[in-house]
């Protein structure tokens, strides 16, 4: 019989691929709690430092890295530990049981995340038990091969046990703070009148002349007020019955009347310290509980450091202690970070104020101790500016100030690429016009004097109708325009808006700014619409925005095929909202009973341009009315989530709303200090 070699049979190409698995199989066998130690430790660092991205609308690609991280970061921890209480090689390098802890560490995260989405904190009860299920597998792991190491290891490997073990417990209970329910209740227990004695610690006025480009000095100056009056926005979000109180109300009242240019900053200042309720542990940090919790954490990382140094290294492989020695060393400058972070913050600002303890209170405001330590921080932060590093970590509380942007008409006329096709168009976001806030504001007031806003806070008749009833007496629009739904008003007033803006007459250049606003603004509603349908009122109907949709393709397709085009010079949008004010409609009545309602909208507000009155104020008023309604009416939860990714405009008007609504309900009950 003929002997036939590997390669004749093919067998090189078989044994290569086996060769390879084997390799690989026994470097995972031999390395596989080193590999998942450090990615544990990798994912604890990216959540650190990227975490505060989530205020703003950031970077998709550092999103979608932190996403990776805190997906995987839990799973990574819990399957090392796994690994380490089966694992068989812990017999030979005993060193490998001491980083259990350090797991435990790293399951209970840094203090500037514990949540990514809103839903995470309904799940404390899963946490809770993931911790004591945690918790007793790294106490087998360090019972069983840390035990016969000699007493004082021991003693390291229990401290930094003792600290991971009261860290997780911490982000456990830091979830369950971010219900609803519980911070309804810990508004109960507030003391509003030793939460005022801020009051004393508060700078009276602004810089003379403001604060001409001073980023960083803006916000500290505002940060401390939303300190003072983040019981306004609690309540709001949790819909308590609970008083704000003289001192809140009356800083309200002061800044209506004397520095109402900063209140918008001031709204996002107290969003962003929702957001810390919400998804950091901010909850259970300020307190006196967590400060000692982070006073102690570094000092017991140090000792076990000093305890392994002396005492842990002998018998082990150089790998092991040099991955310890990195373990102890990022533990170290994590609690020494997280200690600092606590300090320095605005919220151990509003912790003294509030605090019984009055000579820790003298000690650190009245002698400027905390004053001092929060310059020094302020002047690290102005070089982070003057830097851009503010920029790439996103520093800054402040909200990003843009609203997205989406239009009809634009859509039904663009040829996206394929990609875009897939994943939705969408025009870039633009930042919030200064005329449109002082609008808002203006029409918000109107309508709490008016009565248009009830007791409760809650706008009382359906969006749009102040408007017109304003306007009635100049231009007769009936009701039936604003849609059975808000979504179908939308739709009308969006596509009513492009066509009158496209063909009105005696145009005024003055008006180029206002149009420029009231196109943002219906842009943005439709946005909400299309893309953020969870931010409008009620259930989404996405099937009127589709046969609207078709009834505009069908139209867009006419008018090409039979070069029906106005000026090829003009935008296609703008050429389509020209033929529509002349087209004869086509195609099902169904889909086209929106887009007649609009054209008959627009034909109105054109034909009524020539009389003595602003047509375009009045449509500028009516979107102004739809957004108000619209982050009045949207669900509070709906508000909390969406100051994860970066906030809605329609979150800053709700909170404005508040606001003004508190100090015109108690103003006649509360004197301004100021008075």
């Amino acid at each position: 019989m003929a002997n036939f070699g590997p390669d004749q049979l093919g067998g090189t190409h078989i044994l290569k691929p086996r060769v390879a698995a084997g390799w690989l199989l026994d470097f995972w066998n031999g390395w596989a709690t080193e590999i998942l130690v450090i990615l544990s430790l990798t994912q604890q660092v990216i959540l650190l430092f990227f975490s505060g991205i989530r205020r703003r609308q950031g970077c998709s690609s550092k999103r979608l890295l932190l996403w990776l991280a805190y997906q995987l970061a839990d799973s990574t921890a819990m399957y090392a530990l796994g690994n380490l209480s089966l694992s068989s090689t812990l017999r030979q390098h005993r060193l490998v049981a001491f980083w259990a802890p350090f797991l435990l560490l790293h399951l209970a995260g840094p203090d500037n995340i514990t949540a990514y989405s809103f839903e995470d904190n309904k799940l404390w009860k899963r946490h809770l038990l993931t911790l004591v299920v945690q918790v007793l597998g790294a106490g087998y792991v360090v019972y069983k091969h840390i035990t016969g190491s000699g007493i004082l290891f021991s003693l390291g490997t229990t401290l930094m046990t003792t600290v991971a073990v009261v860290k997780f417990c911490e982000k456990t209970w830091a979830l369950r703070c971010a219900d609803f329910s519980i911070i309804r209740e810990s508004l109960e227990a507030e003391d509003t009148e030793q939460q005022g004695k801020c009051d004393l610690y508060l700078e009276d006025e602004p810089p003379q002349g403001g604060f001409k480009g001073k980023v960083v000095d803006k916000e500290e100056f505002l940060m401390r007020r939303a300190h003072a009056v983040f019981r306004v926005c609690k309540s709001a979000m949790v819909d308590s019955s609970e008083n704000p109180g003289t001192y809140v109300v009356g800083i309200l009242t002061h800044l209506k009347k004397n520095e109402m240019g900063y209140m918008w900053t001031l709204t996002e200042m107290e969003l962003s310290l929702m957001y810390d309720i919400l998804y950091t542990k901010a909850p259970v940090l300020h307190t006196l509980p967590g400060y000692c919790i982070r006073v102690v954490s570094p000092l017991a990382v140090v000792a076990s450091f000093l305890l392994f140094l002396f005492y842990g290294r002998e018998g082990n492989r150089s790998t092991d202690i040099t991955i310890t020695y990195v373990l102890l060393g990022s533990a170290f400058l994590m609690e020494m970070t997280s200690l600092l972070s606590a300090l320095w913050s605005t919220w151990t600002f509003s912790f003294l104020c509030a605090t019984r303890w009055s000579g820790l209170r003298h000690s650190a405001l009245c002698l400027e101790r905390w004053h001092k330590l929060r310059r020094m921080v302020l002047s690290l932060r102005r070089l982070a500016h003057s830097t851009r590093i503010a920029g790439f970590f996103r520093l800054s509380r402040r909200w990003s100030g843009t609203m997205g942007q989406y239009n009809m008409l634009e859509m039904c006329t663009a040829r996206p690429g394929r990609l875009a096709g897939i994943l939705g168009y969408s025009m870039p976001a633009v930042g919030v016009p200064n005329g449109l806030k002082d609008l808002v504001v203006v029409y918000i007031q109107h309508m709490i004097e008016s009565g248009y806003v009830n007791t409760l806070g809650m706008v009382r008749d359906k969006w749009g109708t102040e408007a017109l009833k304003r306007w009635r007496k100049h231009i007769a629009i009936e009701d039936n325009f604003l849609g059975a739904e808000l979504q179908e008003g939308i739709i009308i007033w969006h596509i009513a808006t492009d066509i009158f803006l496209a063909n009105r007459h005696n145009t005024n250049p003055e008006d180029k700014q206002r149009v420029k606003e009231v196109q943002t603004l219906s842009n943005y509603m439709m946005f909400l619409l299309v893309k953020r349908p969870d931010m409008l009122p009620g259930l989404a109907q996405n099937k009127l925005y589709q046969w609207t949709k078709r009834s505009l393709d069908t139209q867009w397709n006419d008018i090409i095929s039979n070069g029906l085009i106005s000026d090829p010079g003009l935008q296609p949008s703008e050429n389509l909202a020209s033929a529509l004010y002349e087209k004869e409609l086509s195609g099902p009545f169904v889909q086209k009973f929106r887009l007649s309602l609009a054209i008959k909208l627009a034909k109105i507000l054109v034909s009524s341009t020539n009389k003595p009155n602003n047509t375009l104020q009045l449509v500028y008023e009516v979107w102004a009315d739809f957004l108000i309604y619209t982050a009045n009416r949207c669900s509070r939860e709906s508000h909390a989530k969406k100051l994860n990714s970066g906030g809605e405009f329609t979150t800053m008007v709700w909170l404005m709303t508040d606001h003004l609504h508190q100090v015109d309900v108690n103003w006649h009950v509360y004197a301004a200090p100021s008075e």
